[in-house]
């Protein structure tokens, strides 16, 4: 199975195995934007209920509901520093029974078959010892726990990193041909702190790789950053534009066959096409 390339290499090996652990839980800290949700990801399709639903919970979503539709699957419980010490214990006991409050009759307990997989980008034994998180939940989720760094700690890696998250993008987009950066590509990335983390350096390969012209990505194809964080809205914006005049060259500007192949809405569509000024070559009729 192909290992994630941002997992540390120290700590690869404790994440084969918790993929092949069937239930116990796994807890994978870091700060914001370090990949902990891809990691979760992956340990859940290299696990022998890749098969089975992954789910996602958060503060905001029914936490006994998102449990159900994990059912024989993965459930991860995003940033579960931010639950309420009431959602935790429900969580704990979860975790100790390995069942749930019935939703018709919640006097009733429902046996559910979920391995849980939770993040956390706050120090929880500083928030244990300060009252604000369960002890014993914390003690249940340290079976297996990966520790993500923040990629500007990681610069023996950080070469590794970018050529992973390149193959990975490129093989998304189809421009498998782009495998190398020019000298002032690798002197830009290597200089910038990345405060936004892997999720930052995403966010800018996605672009390059978008507005790369020819074999390799030059310093000009990457977008703008400095030593601030990156405007993710910007950002955000400008991947967008990039990747809609994209679909709509490679469908030779057909409206309809772009809405296809992307699954967006026509209406949609349309109203990027506006919003982005992007202007549909007239095509002539022989």
């Amino acid at each position: 199975m192909e290992m994630v390339h941002f997992i540390p290499p120290g700590q690869r090996r404790l994440a084969l195995l918790a993929a092949q652990a069937d239930s116990a839980p796994v807890l994978i800290s870091g700060a914001s934007g370090t990949g902990k949700g891809a990691i979760a990801r992956w340990i859940h399709a290299n696990s022998p209920r890749a098969a089975r639903p992954f789910i996602e919970a958060t503060r905001h979503t029914n936490l006994v509901a998102q449990i159900f539709k994990a059912q024989g699957g993965t459930l991860l419980v995003s940033e579960i520093g931010e639950f309420p010490l009431s959602e935790q214990k429900n969580l704990l006991n979860f975790i100790n029974t390995k069942s749930v409050p019935h939703p018709e009759n919640p006097q009733l307990r429902t046996i559910v078959n979920v391995r849980m997989v939770v993040t956390s980008d706050q120090a929880l034994e500083g928030r244990a010892q300060g009252g604000l998180f369960n002890p014993e939940l914390l003690e249940k989720l340290n079976v297996f726990r990966l520790e993500m760094p923040p990629l500007s700690r990681r610069h023996d890696e950080f070469d590794d990193i970018v050529v992973g998250i390149l193959n990975e993008i490129t093989h998304e987009f189809h421009r498998e041909h782009l495998r190398a950066f020019d000298a002032g590509a690798w002197v830009r990335l290597r200089s910038y702190d990345w405060p936004g983390s892997i999720r930052e350096l995403r966010n800018v390969l996605r672009l390059a790789v978008l507005a790369a012209q020819g074999d390799e990505i030059t310093e000009g194809d990457l977008p703008d950053f400095g030593h601030h964080r990156i405007d993710f809205r910007a950002t955000r914006e400008q991947f967008e534009k990039i990747y809609i005049l994209e679909l709509l060259r490679a469908n030779d500007w057909d409206v309809e066959r772009t809405c296809n192949q992307s699954q967006i809405d026509r209406l949609a569509l349309q109203i990027k096409i506006q919003k982005y000024g992007i202007t549909i070559p007239q095509v002539s009729i022989p």
